[in-house]
């Protein structure tokens, strides 16, 4: 059995970054890995830029009254040279006049009058006072960002900035989701006894289209193996084929030799990891991959957060890092019997006093997907440890948004 970093190592060597390249409108490139470097096509600022509402002046000039030769307001060019003893009343925004070396914000004057009077300046001003100069942020030709970025909103207003549309991006994976296991059905059917409604399949969609991904959903697989296999075939047209149960150790557990008959070498089975021990990961000869998942919902949601996030980043030429992951001090004691494997509990995590605290949600095994509506993390207990004291530091990472 391998360990949680062994599993990373081999997925991150698997996963081959995709050379395929869209070009998408920037107001839908939020998310995207960028495919190609973005230099500056302008100067930014473009002019010698007003960062206050005031008085553009000659900054040798001092205290004392001044005429006002000119309004600028932002979007407006200068038409008016300055000279010592002039002023133009200027906005936030605009364009320096010629001449002038300085603002003196209004607060610091007798308050603005019309053109052709006169200004009270009460303060001596000092040369770039008040100016945001003309590509002070970036020069025209200067790298704005790298190939490989992922796209955020800082990211789209140094794209908006600099005219960069359409965005050139790496083509996100399509995948695939698969549950298996005559006990499920779809959950607009009432389950009869002996049956439960499929939880995974629609957990998985919604994990996905969290990192921007709207998969392919192929149903439910009966425990047969050519049932099996035909949805494994329709699944294998995708990039990433994500399956649901049938990879433990069970007489009617067929998925992994339904894999190897569609094309996929299985290059890890097991990992010691709990929840999501039977984690099972292939890749095929033409660059499609595959995870075999357990059936109990908080083991899916666990594993795809710690693996399969990360490989879909790997597809889209990104560096992966997952989830904000924090130093937290645990609010409950922790106990286990064993500690053979490395175990991630749902807890809440909490912003308190200056740090972050790990609070207890009420979580009876990887079979009770309820724990997770209360949870909003996850922490880390290494292998060896069976006991944490309440009031301990321990990792933790955020699996959800917002809270």
């Amino acid at each position: 059995m391998i360990t949680v970093e062994q599993a990373r190592e081999i997925i991150a060597g698997a996963v081959k970054p995709t050379s395929a390249v869209e070009n998408v409108p920037l107001s839908q490139a939020a998310g995207r890995v960028l495919a190609a470097p973005v230099l500056s096509d302008v100067d930014i600022p473009p002019f010698n830029r007003v960062t206050m509402d005031g008085y553009a002046i000659v900054s040798s000039d001092g205290p004392g009254k001044y005429e006002v030769c000119e309004y600028v307001p932002a979007g407006a060019f200068p038409k008016v040279a300055l000279t010592a003893g002039k002023v133009s009343r200027v906005m936030t925004g605009a364009p320096l006049p010629e001449g002038a070396d300085a603002v003196i914000q209004v607060e610091k004057t007798g308050g603005f009058v019309e053109v052709g009077k006169m200004a009270q300046i009460l303060e001596k001003s000092a040369s770039g006072l008040n100016v945001a100069k003309m590509g002070e942020d970036l020069r025209k030709g200067d790298l704005v960002l790298p190939a490989g970025t992922r796209l955020e909103f800082p990211e789209i207003s140094a794209l908006a900035a600099v005219g960069a549309e359409p965005v050139p991006v790496f083509r996100l994976p399509s995948v695939a989701v698969l549950a298996t296991g005559d006990e499920l059905v779809p959950p607009s059917v009432k389950p009869q006894p002996g049956k439960i409604r499929d939880s995974n399949q629609y957990s998985l969609a919604a994990q996905l289209k969290a990192v921007g991904i709207t998969p392919s959903l192929l149903g439910i697989a009966k425990d047969e193996r050519d049932d099996l296999a035909q949805k494994m075939a329709e699944g294998k047209k995708h990039d990433f084929l994500l399956i649901s149960g049938g990879v433990s150790e069970g007489d009617r557990d067929y998925v992994p030799e339904a894999l190897d008959k569609a094309g996929y070498k299985i290059l890890f089975r097991n990992v010691r990891v709990r929840p999501g021990k039977p984690l099972t990961f292939g890749a095929a000869d033409d660059g499609k991959y595959v995870f075999g998942l357990p059936g109990n919902p908080v083991s899916t949601a666990v594993i795809f957060e710690l693996f399969i996030r990360n490989a879909l980043a790997l597809f889209e030429g990104d560096t992966p890092a997952g989830r904000l992951q924090v130093e937290t001090t645990l609010f409950f004691n922790f106990k286990r019997k064993k500690g053979e494997r490395e175990e991630y509990v749902p807890v809440n995590l909490v912003w308190r006093d200056g740090g972050f605290i790990a609070e207890k949600v009420r979580y009876q095994g990887s079979g009770h997907f309820h724990a997770l509506t209360a949870a909003n993390g996850l922490i880390k207990v290494p292998v060896g440890v069976t006991e944490i004291a309440g009031g301990s530091k321990v990792e933790a990472r955020f699996i959800r948004e917002g809270r």
